[in-house]
């Protein structure tokens, strides 16, 4: 299928959805490194921040490839809903806030590799090799991401839950 506006704007606004999804990642992430309770996650944190910025540069110079531009409102929609979410859990405890990161960031990589399949199988229709093959490799990392959280939810949440109940606290 040729490249025609309609297609390239289309495509466009995919990648335009994955910018501001990982913008609002890098806002997250941020907060995570320094609200873990554990030096493994805090690093496992600094490690996806610096690969998500990596992939929202890589999604960005390929929207310009194709003559696009980044959605500024799109971007502070997605760090707003990030404040937002960090506001309702302001009265939790260290411990809490850092199992709370863990499912968020387990949640947060969840979506992306299904927001990537979505760029991936337009991409494809399109026959917008170049940006399938950059969905493929972001969603591989995403995929690895997920797969290092997971196991770190029940080990800190079991923590934060004992230590709690020690402190006293509800």
């Amino acid at each position: 299928m040729a490249m025609n506006d309609d297609i390239r704007e289309r495509i466009g606004r995919y990648i335009e959805d994955a910018i501001a999804f990982e913008a609002a990642g890098i806002t997250g992430l941020k907060d995570m490194v320094t609200e873990a309770t554990d030096p493994q996650d805090a690093a496992m944190f600094q490690q996806h921040l610096t690969e998500t910025e990596r992939q929202k540069e890589r999604l960005e110079a390929r929207l310009a490839q194709l003559g696009e531009h980044p959605n500024k409102l799109k971007d502070i929609m997605n760090k707003i809903g990030v404040a937002a979410t960090d506001l309702l859990h302001g009265g939790k405890d260290s411990g809490d806030k850092a199992t709370r990161n863990l499912i968020q960031a387990y949640g947060i990589e969840a979506t992306e590799i299904a927001m990537y399949e979505s760029l991936i199988a337009a991409a494809t229709e399109a026959g917008d090799m170049e940006t399938a093959q950059l969905a493929r490799e972001i969603q591989a990392e995403e995929e690895k991401t997920a797969k290092m959280i997971f196991p770190r939810i029940s080990p800190v949440a079991r923590t934060a839950f004992v230590s709690g109940v020690a402190n006293g606290r509800t």
